[in-house]
């Protein structure tokens, strides 16, 4: 019995750890999923920022169902589109701002009666691929390659396992009363070590703020690759306000 009150609570904790873990694991997956259908999204709507939040939203949503029904799917989407604009952010690595430069042409729309500089999508494989930007260094056919990047914070529940893996992922001090840390993690210009750092902004949040909500997140990052279906316009990609 004695080793047993001595083990428990080591045990109990590891339990909780790889339960954790696993959800951690479930969120990664279905992060990368959704990073997927976001730039689906985004390549067939001339890379619109709004466009690849809505499917972002759509491939995270299982993350919140918590029943099963229409009105489930709905409560998960809607909760998913409100963290997607609130604790996310999507980052168009490519087309470049140079490839932009190098073949981006105005086109002309009569039935909205609007201009738009694109990057050409059409006859792509009879264009010569030996033509590069002079900027970008690429050709038109790697110019029309959507590439983005998720940066998505994830909220852990799992109790007391939550708040040890948002400390040790941010900066780890002091242990003070009541099992938290006696300084705001990832709020120094330098680590405990001396080199300078930079804190997760979006993901971080205060220890009042952490003790009050038991939202204790931590982040992910998923990318993924895609070939445009339609012009691609920089005016699209910032269609959108992130936080």
């Amino acid at each position: 019995m004695t080793e047993f009150l001595v083990i428990a609570p080591l045990l109990l904790f590891f339990c909780f750890a790889t339960v954790q873990f696993v959800l951690l694991y479930q969120a990664k997956s279905t992060l990368d999923v959704a990073a997927l259908e976001a730039a689906r999204e985004g390549a067939v709507n001339n890379g619109s920022l709004t466009s690849m939040q809505a499917g972002l939203a759509r491939g995270l949503a299982p993350l919140y169902a918590r029943q099963a029904g229409a009105e489930g799917v709905q409560a998960a989407q809607s909760k998913a589109k409100l963290d997607v604009t609130s604790s996310s952010t999507i980052t168009t690595v490519s087309p470049t701002l140079a490839m932009v430069q190098d073949f981006a042409q105005p086109r002309y729309y009569p039935d909205q009666g609007v201009s738009y500089m694109e990057i050409p999508n059409d006859t792509l494989m009879y264009r010569d691929s030996r033509n590069l930007g002079p900027r970008s260094q690429v050709n038109i056919q790697d110019a029309n390659l959507l590439k983005i990047r998720v940066h998505y914070c994830y909220d852990m529940y799992v109790p007391l396992v939550n708040k040890v893996l948002y400390y040790a992922v941010n900066v780890i001090g002091n242990i003070g009363t009541g099992g938290i840390l006696t300084r705001e993690p990832a709020d120094q210009s330098q680590d405990p070590y001396g080199s300078r750092r930079n804190p997760d902004q979006l993901c971080k949040v205060t220890l009042e703020n952490g003790i009050q909500t038991g939202r204790w997140p931590i982040a992910l990052e998923s990318e993924a690759l895609v070939r445009m279906q339609s012009s691609y316009r920089a005016s699209a990609a910032n269609d959108a306000k992130q936080p």
